[in-house]
């Protein structure tokens, strides 16, 4: 018992902030969403935000909007990133370091890339601007609207622009301990470029690319930043939901915004067991084979 107690006791500056600051405010947050510590007093039962949410199709909309932004968006990071860190891996020393110019997106804040979108591909934009100065549209009106379609598309290219390096980041980690034995034994034998990245090097880097799928949708599935500036209006994504009702709403509103946020967390959770089951269950019905 006294190893325990020194040993916590020595990871007290660590574990009082998380405690105060994540359990601290996810426990704010369930008992508001049950209508408990709330402003105002909660006329009802406890789970009346809940009821009205589930009765509410706006939600599903933007819960089921989130979902697919989210997805499309990680899906994208990572195939682009694992594609770019395969070919900058079999650069020659001399162009791989300066291909470390792929690392800039990261050092940029997630509502900079957004308004570097804004700025590429908004109908004001650059990109509308040099089409018009070729004469492919007559006027910057002509531009389609992809940033607030309806379809989420400027979140998606934020999203993918800002994930793409954190991919490449996670291989890159796992190309540089590669065996490159292995490839030339394979294109000895014949084998295409193709085949040896499907079947030599992809299952290699399986453990980086499940990882950065999974931290790049459960960020873009409830991130704020980008939505508040690229996010259409309806529907929109369940950050924005929870901005308008925390601040824009009555105070008695207040339990259906934590209820959401209790919804987000519990679907993130639950989101890593199924992902890791699968994964498990795939892998090892690989390895039987």
């Amino acid at each position: 018992m006294s190893w325990t107690i020194k040993h916590c006791l020595r990871l007290s500056p660590l574990i009082l902030p998380y405690l105060v600051l994540f359990c601290g405010g996810v426990f704010l947050t369930v008992c508001q969403s049950f209508g408990i510590l709330t402003p105002l007093p909660h006329e009802g039962g406890a789970l009346d935000a809940y009821a009205k949410l589930l009765a509410d199709p706006a939600f599903f909309a933007s819960f089921f909007f989130s979902l697919g932004v989210a997805a499309v968006s990680a899906l994208l990071a990572v195939i682009t990133g694992t594609i770019l860190a395969y070919r900058v891996w079999q650069l020659p020393r001399q162009l791989a370091t300066a291909s470390l110019v792929y690392k800039i997106p990261l050092i940029l804040p997630h509502i900079s890339v957004a308004f570097v979108i804004l700025i590429f591909w908004s109908p004001s934009g650059i990109v509308a601007s040099v089409a018009h100065w070729l004469g492919v549209i007559q006027t910057l009106h002509d531009f389609p609207n992809l940033l607030y379609s309806g379809w989420g598309i400027g979140m998606i290219l934020a999203y993918t622009l800002k994930g793409t390096p954190f991919s490449m980041l996670l291989v890159m980690a796992l190309l540089f301990r590669f065996d490159v034995r292995q490839i030339q034994t394979a294109t000895m034998l014949g084998a295409s470029g193709l085949r040896i990245f499907f079947t030599i090097v992809l299952p290699r880097l399986a453990p980086a690319l499940h990882t950065g799928f999974i931290i790049l949708f459960l960020y873009s599935f409830g991130a704020f930043d980008i939505p508040y500036v690229l996010s259409e209006s309806r529907p929109g994504m369940l950050s924005i939901h929870v901005y308008n009702l925390y601040f824009k709403h009555d105070l008695a509103r207040r339990p259906e915004a934590m209820a959401i946020l209790v919804i987000m967390f519990c679907f993130a959770v639950l989101f890593i067991i199924a992902y890791s089951k699968i994964v498990n269950r795939l892998e090892s019905g690989v390895r039987k084979l």
